[in-house]
C-alpha cells in the first residue's frame, strides 16, 4: 500500500482574533470583510423564516405573498404535530414544506410570486409491485413544455443543489436510506449495513505564508471499520474523491485513533482566507448531512457511503427529506389503507421515526437557509 502524503502544512482560519467554525455560512458580509457569524439560538423557528423575508424581499406584493405562505406553513405543521401518524400527518407536513419552499423560492428572487405553481414531483408504483419496495418518486424540471413552474425543481435552484433529470424515476428505497432521522431503523428493517460516518470536525485550513485555504476533515477509524468499510474506498462512497484525498494522521481522541481527509487543491486568497470560507463550503455542502441539536455542538455532520449502484439516485439532504414526505403524505391521501400496513410492515419503525422526528429538523434547517446563518433551539427555555 503506498504511503499516505503528510498532511499540507496550515492552521486552523483565524479571523478578528478568535478561529472560524465551520458552517454552511461561516461568515456573513461586512466592509472591509466579511465577519465571522456565530449560532443563533431561536424558540420560534417561524420567526427567523418571517424576519429574513422581511429583510430579503423588497417587492411588496411578493413579501406579502411569501409571508403568507410561511403562515400556511406554520398552521399545517402545528396541525401535523397534533395528529397521529396514521391519519393525515404525512399529508400535513408535506403541504407544510411546500409552502415553506415557496416561500424561500421568492425570498431568493428565483421567481417573484408562485400563484399558478404545480408541484414538480410525482410518486407511483411499478405495475404488478409492492408499495414502498418498488414504488418511486419523479421529479420535473421548471418551467415544463406548457411554461408551467415546477415546485420542487424552483426549490432546487433556491437551494442552489443539483436538479435531477427531467422526468428520471428514484426509487424509494434509495431515497429512504439518504435520510438521517431513522436510520438505524432503515438498516435493521433492509438488513442493510449502516451508510452515514459521523464526522468528528471539519476545519478552515489556512496557510499564510502561500496564502492559501482548504478544507480539512476527521473521522474515527472504529467508525469506519464499525461499519465494514474500509478506509480506500472512503472517499469514493462519500462521493469526494476527485476533490478530496487521505492524508497521514497521527492524532487520537479519547484513545480513538482518527483518520483525516483534506482538499487535494487549495484556493489562493489574496486579502484574507475568511473571504473564500463561503466558497470552500459550497464546494463540499451538497455532500454533508447536518443534524441539528440543542446542546453542544449543535451542529453535528455526516458522510453518506452511497452504494455504486444507487448513485444515479443521489439527491441532497432537503431534497430527500421533502421527497420521502411527499411520497408518504401522497400515499395517506389517495391509498390510506396502504398506509397503515406500511407502519404495520417491516419498516413500519422507520417510517413512524421519520414522521416523528424529522419535521422539527426540516424546519429548523429551513429557518437556517432562510437567514443563511445556523439556528437552532436553546436547550433552556
Amino acid at each position: 500500500m503506498p504511503k499516505l502524503p503528510e498532511m499540507r502544512t496550515g492552521s486552523q482560519l483565524a479571523a478578528y482574533g478568535r478561529p472560524v467554525p465551520f458552517s454552511f455560512w461561516p461568515i456573513a458580509p461586512g466592509t472591509p470583510r466579511p465577519s465571522v457569524q456565530s449560532l443563533l439560538f431561536a424558540i420560534d423557528p417561524w420567526v427567523i423564516m418571517r424576519h429574513a423575508i422581511i429583510t430579503q424581499v423588497a417587492s411588496p406584493q411578493s413579501r406579502s405573498e411569501s409571508l403568507s405562505y410561511i403562515e400556511q406553513a406554520k398552521d399545517f405543521y402545528t396541525s401535523a404535530q397534533a395528529s397521529s401518524i396514521g391519519a393525515a400527518k404525512p399529508l400535513q407536513l408535506y403541504y407544510s414544506y411546500l409552502n415553506i419552499a415557496k416561500a424561500f423560492i421568492i425570498s431568493r428572487g428565483i421567481q417573484p410570486s408562485l400563484a399558478t405553481i404545480r408541484h414538480g414531483i410525482n410518486e407511483t408504483v411499478t405495475a404488478g409491485g409492492a408499495e414502498f419496495q418498488n414504488g418511486y418518486v419523479q421529479f420535473w424540471r421548471s418551467p415544463n413544455r406548457h411554461a408551467e413552474l415546477q415546485a420542487f425543481d424552483e426549490f432546487m435552484q433556491a437551494l442552489d443543489m443539483g436538479r435531477p433529470p427531467n422526468g428520471q424515476q428514484y426509487p424509494i428505497t434509495h431515497i429512504v436510506p439518504q435520510i438521517i432521522s431513522g436510520h438505524r431503523l432503515w438498516a435493521a428493517a433492509a438488513d442493510a449495513t449502516e451508510r452515514f460516518i459521523a464526522l468528528q470536525r471539519i476545519q478552515f485550513i489556512e496557510n499564510r505564508r502561500s496564502n492559501t485555504i482548504w478544507l480539512r476533515m476527521h473521522l474515527f477509524a472504529d467508525d469506519v471499520r464499525r461499519l465494514g468499510y474500509t478506509q480506500n474506498n472512503l472517499l469514493v462512497d462519500a462521493q469526494l474523491s476527485a476533490a478530496f484525498r487521505k492524508v497521514r494522521c497521527t492524532e487520537k481522541v479519547d484513545g480513538r485513533d482518527l483518520i483525516c481527509i483534506e482538499q487535494t487543491n487549495p484556493n489562493i486568497f489574496v486579502r484574507h482566507g475568511v473571504d473564500l470560507a463561503t466558497e470552500l463550503v459550497g464546494k463540499i455542502k451538497e455532500r454533508l448531512w447536518a443534524t441539528v441539536g440543542s446542546s453542544p455542538p449543535y451542529r453535528r455532520y455526516y458522510l453518506y457511503l452511497c452504494p455504486a449502484a444507487e448513485r444515479p439516485s443521489m439527491v441532497s439532504q432537503l431534497a430527500s427529506i421533502y421527497a420521502m414526505t411527499f411520497y408518504l403524505g401522497s400515499v395517506t391521501r389517495y391509498r390510506p389503507n396502504t398506509f397503515q400496513t406500511l407502519l404495520e410492515s417491516g419498516y413500519g419503525p422507520r417510517i413512524a421515526e421519520f414522521v416523528s422526528g424529522q419535521p422539527a429538523q426540516f424546519v429548523y434547517l429551513m429557518a437556517s437557509e432562510f437567514s443563511r446563518r445556523d439556528i437552532t433551539r436553546p436547550s433552556i427555555v
